[in-house]
């Protein structure tokens, strides 16, 4: 039986002073596993979009700790249970996270009215800006955030950006669990909590939804659900994780069309 679905929200940033907005196209050569790729501004070709583990330069390399906080809604256990969901994550990916502490923020898109029509994108920057973090793990109500459709018990998304002096990486994340969806405890195998944690953190760090119902970034949960990031999902995560090599220029500035558009007179809600 089909208990949950989830989805991947990628937002379009802007990647030069230009302020040329860029799609990622997922990648279709394995159905074990899914990646985005786009342009990289800095060098023109085509890459995988994913966080920079570390940076290499002049004085060696650095490893890059992703910072995140988590909205309980009131359940202070739900701390231990995004670190677990984290302690997986980087076990199988190398990446690294650093606990910034709570926050009551919730993630959301901002909906761009431009006379042609409305445009979505997720509002990375306002996270920021109000958490001061690079990652939010939220539980809330449908109502509450509009990156969640009734459809869904979960979704991940990200934010990236790059320019000519930068290489495009991700900068900003977010993950938001729908309260109320009846789901197992823990990570147990089947439709339980943490498995769908995995799923939108997988989001989250730049994997997509595969065809193999063996693999945790599968669509749907259920039965057949695993409790642990499986061979197809491990090799997406070394694409995107440490094992795809570190950075060797600084990080761009966070885009906000948002606040792009509000300047240039446009209505954005959200």
């Amino acid at each position: 039986m089909l208990r949950a679905l989830s989805r991947s929200a990628v937002a379009v940033v802007a990647v030069a002073a230009g302020l040329s907005p860029m799609l990622a196209v997922p990648a279709s050569a394995a159905t074990v596993y899914s990646v985005n790729r786009a342009t990289d501004p800095s060098t023109g070709a085509t890459t995988v979009v994913r966080w920079a583990p570390c940076t290499i330069n002049s004085t060696g390399t650095h490893t890059h700790y992703i910072t995140y906080r988590v909205n309980t809604a009131g359940v202070s256990t739900r701390v231990r249970l995004v670190q677990r969901a984290l302690a997986k994550l980087t076990a199988a990916s190398g990446l690294q996270f650093r606990y910034l502490g709570r926050t009551s923020y919730v993630p959301h898109n901002a909906v761009i009215h431009y006379p042609t029509g409305d445009k979505v994108v997720f509002d990375a920057a306002q996270e920021r800006a109000q958490t001061g973090a690079e990652l939010v793990v939220a539980w809330a109500s449908g109502a509450a955030s509009n990156l969640l459709t009734p459809y869904e018990a979960g979704v991940g998304t990200v934010s990236w950006s790059g320019n000519a002096g930068s290489q495009l990486r991700i900068v900003e994340g977010a993950v938001v669990m729908k309260r109320g969806v009846h789901l197992l405890a823990g990570f147990t195998p089947g439709s339980s909590v943490g498995a769908l944690l995995m799923h939108e953190l997988g989001h989250a760090v730049g994997l997509e939804h595969v065809t193999t119902k063996s693999q945790i970034m599968y669509p749907v949960v259920g039965a057949w659900t695993r409790a642990y990031y499986h061979s197809g999902d491990v090799a997406g995560l070394r694409r995107v994780g440490r094992p795809a090599g570190c950075m060797t220029t600084p990080s761009a500035a966070l885009a906000d069309p948002a606040a792009m558009a509000r300047a240039a007179g446009v209505t954005v809600t959200g």
